[in-house]
This record gives structure tokens, C-alpha cells and sequence, in this order.
């Protein structure tokens, strides 16, 4: 049997997967995906008074955006949905840790409270 790029790559031709995966069509709407969560990001910027954000939430909501994108690209990219559940749950502490480590560095700089500047 030829597989074509559409066909999804069996399990058993790939090494310690669990599922077979898909191809051209996932990466596709994946990369549109993070395009467009790349844009909503830009927006924080480029309208820093708009609702969703204003007052103080640009932070918060660009951490949001940050590990929607880092979960989008180890889940699809690295195809985590495939491979074994402790490799995915390693992959998932490394995304705890960034978190906790960028709160971590933001609260040094005391950028939760911002009228304590100075």
C-alpha cells in the first residue's frame, strides 16, 4: 500500500508512538492557528485601551496567549498527542515551570503593582 501526503503515517512506522498521526492538513490549520493568535497578541499593542486588556490585563492576557501557543506547538509540532503519556506529562511540567518561573521574574520587578514604582 503508497501512503500519499494525505494518509495518516501508521504507528508502527514511527518509533515509541502509540497512534498513528495525519499530515499536511494538521500542520495547516495549526500554522493558521498560531497566526492568528500571533495577531491577537500584536493587537495588545497596537490598542493597548481595548476592553479585553485595558486596565492592567494586557499581562495576564499575553501569558495566556504564551501557553496557549507552547501547548498548541508541543501538542501538534512535537506530536505529544501521539507518544507516550510520560513524555507528554514531562513536556507539560516544562510549561508549569515556565509559568511559575516568568511570575517569578515579573514579581522581582514588581510589575503586579505598578504604582509602587519609584
Amino acid at each position: 500500500m503508497t501512503l500519499t501526503s494525505h494518509d495518516p503515517i501508521p504507528a508502527s512506522n514511527l518509533d515509541g508512538a502509540v497512534e498513528d498521526y495525519s499530515r499536511d492538513k494538521v500542520y495547516v490549520l495549526t500554522a493558521l492557528f498560531l497566526a492568528a493568535v500571533t495577531v491577537v497578541e500584536i493587537l495588545t499593542y497596537a490598542y493597548p485601551d481595548f476592553p479585553i486588556w485595558a486596565d492592567n490585563l494586557v499581562i495576564p492576557v499575553l501569558m495566556i496567549l504564551m501557553a496557549v501557543k507552547f501547548f498548541t506547538v508541543l501538542y501538534i509540532f512535537m506530536h505529544l498527542k501521539f507518544d507516550k503519556p510520560l513524555l507528554t506529562w514531562v513536556f507539560y511540567a516544562g510549561l508549569v515551570l515556565a509559568v511559575l518561573v516568568y511570575m517569578a521574574v515579573l514579581s522581582t520587578f514588581r510589575i503586579w503593582w505598578p504604582e509602587s514604582h519609584g
